[in-house]
């Protein structure tokens, strides 16, 4: 049927489809997908402080799969020459939550101890989503020379994380002793 010199035209595009659908099939199946424990791997947060004015933002680099759901937290404390500031001496302080540039969610910080805490949701609603992508805002204390952001994701909902430690060094959940692993921290630190 065919000639020994022309069997090459019928084999090699048969095994060129065949690799292509057998690698298109792997790298289908094998797609990886983000799950909310990964996605600190994929968040970013930044921080910069002008004179006595900090602006931090974050988001995350892709939306992890399954719900969105819980709150979210950030949580800001300020040093002069390695000594915590106290809270009630941060003036001014904002949170925004952006989706596409515009803000769709704004905060205040709750003034605790050691630091300011901003609590906002972490949902989905029509075609908002809240909490991947946000900045803060907050006029530091007139001594501060270093500052850390830290920002604590949770994936469930829960009744808060009940705490005043804004490095969120094992935030108490009340209500959620059985559930360990719903939750990451990432932090930035800028100085002056």
């Amino acid at each position: 049927m065919f000639k020994s010199g022309n069997t090459w035209m019928i084999i090699i595009p048969g095994f060129l489809m065949v690799s292509l659908f057998i690698g298109g099939w792997l790298y289908v199946v094998g797609e990886d997908t983000m799950q909310h424990e990964n996605l600190q791997d994929d968040a970013q947060i930044n921080a910069n402080i002008d004179g006595e004015d900090l602006s931090g933002g974050w988001n995350w680099t892709t939306l992890p799969e399954g719900e969105l759901a819980g709150e979210d937290y950030i949580g800001i404390i300020a040093y002069e020459n390695g000594e915590i500031l106290p809270g009630d001496e941060f003036d001014q302080q904002q949170l925004e939550l952006r989706q596409d540039g515009e803000v769709i969610y704004e905060e205040e910080g709750t003034v605790v101890e050691e630091g300011l805490i901003f609590e906002f949701p972490n949902r989905m609603e029509a075609t908002d989503i809240y909490g991947y992508e946000g900045a803060v805002s907050a006029q530091l204390p007139d001594a501060s020379d270093e500052v850390e952001i830290y920002y604590l994701h949770t994936w469930i909902n829960h009744a808060g994380q009940g705490g005043e430690d804004p490095s969120f060094n094992d935030p108490p959940f009340p209500g959620m002793e059985d559930n360990d692993d719903f939750w990451w921290v990432i932090s930035e630190t800028v100085s002056e």
